[in-house]
This record gives structure tokens, C-alpha cells and sequence, in this order.
């Protein structure tokens, strides 16, 4: 698969709110906090377009099969954004994961000429997401002993990695 198989296009917002929720509802998220969402708490996902926020679809060949979130684009000047990575289960470990943090990546430093840093945070044991973030020339910066609580109750260690603009 390559990038050109993936398409991107920023969520509206007034007309697809629900529709993000009932994709963020149907699926399993095993690597976050909480890894299944109603539809009540996924219609409370921040989706934009404020200037802190925007959504973006991840579409193949017409289907909808993630999401993924920019974050904290109040800090472009001062500080570092964020991402929120969400693909859907029978789309995973198909290199979607790669090309979209591939795709942010360009997107953020072009539309954003004086954002510095890009920060991103996982999961110590997604090792998926970060060989997406490895193959991305995003550098591992820590490990947080566990900060990461599962709805389980099982304490995780986070992974914390960062781009810089000068990492190319």
C-alpha cells in the first residue's frame, strides 16, 4: 500500500459530527485509556474546527476506515502538537498506520511554516504504532513508567516520541 491508496479529508463538522461518533462507537481501541466508547461518549470527541483542533477522514477506495485528530494547534508557536491515531480494526496492521502519520507530518509542517515540533505519545506495548512512528523519523524521547491507565485498571508504561522539522 502506498500513501496514493489513502485519502484524506477534513471532517465538516456541522453535518458528519455523528457520523465520526457512530465510526468511533463501532470499533475497539485496545491501546487507549478507554477501549470501547458509547455512542454518548464519542459524540463528546473534540472534532473542530477550532484553532485547536481538526478532524480528518482516512478513506480507501470510498470507505471510511479512520480517523485521526490534530491536536493542540494552539501551541504551533510556542510548544508542540498532538495526534490522535484511529483506525478501523479490519483495517489494522495493513501500513494505514505509516501513511497517515506520514501524511500528518507533511501536512503539519507545510500548512503550519513555523511549527517546530510534532509530539506524539503511545503505549509502550503498541508496537505497531510505534514502528508507524520509528518509520517516520520520529525519535523515541521516553518512557513514562506507568502513566497509561487501562480500563482494566492495569497501569501502562507511555512511549513519548518527537519530531522536529529538522529531523527531515
Amino acid at each position: 500500500m502506498h500513501q496514493g491508496d489513502l485519502h484524506f479529508r477534513e471532517v465538516n463538522v456541522a453535518t458528519e459530527s455523528a457520523e465520526v461518533a457512530s465510526f468511533l462507537a463501532s470499533h475497539a481501541w485496545p491501546y487507549h485509556s478507554r477501549t470501547r466508547l458509547s455512542l454518548a461518549a464519542a459524540s463528546g470527541v473534540p472534532l473542530g474546527p477550532v484553532d485547536e483542533v481538526r478532524t480528518f477522514w482516512i478513506t480507501q477506495n470510498g470507505k471510511r476506515i479512520g480517523l485521526v485528530r490534530l491536536l493542540d494547534l494552539d501551541d504551533v508557536v510556542d510548544g508542540s502538537v498532538q495526534f490522535d491515531l484511529r483506525i478501523g480494526e479490519e483495517f489494522r496492521g495493513r501500513g494505514v498506520g505509516r501513511l497517515t502519520v506520514s501524511w500528518l507530518t507533511d501536512k503539519l509542517f507545510r500548512d503550519y511554516p513555523s511549527l517546530h515540533r510534532i509530539e506524539a505519545t503511545t503505549r509502550f506495548d503498541n508496537l505497531a504504532m510505534r514502528r508507524a512512528l520509528e518509520a517516520n523519523n520520529y525519535q523515541l524521547e521516553g518512557r513514562l513508567r506507568e502513566t497509561w491507565l487501562s480500563a482494566d485498571g492495569v497501569r501502562h508504561d507511555t512511549a513519548l516520541y518527537g519530531r522536529l522539522r529538522s529531523d527531515g
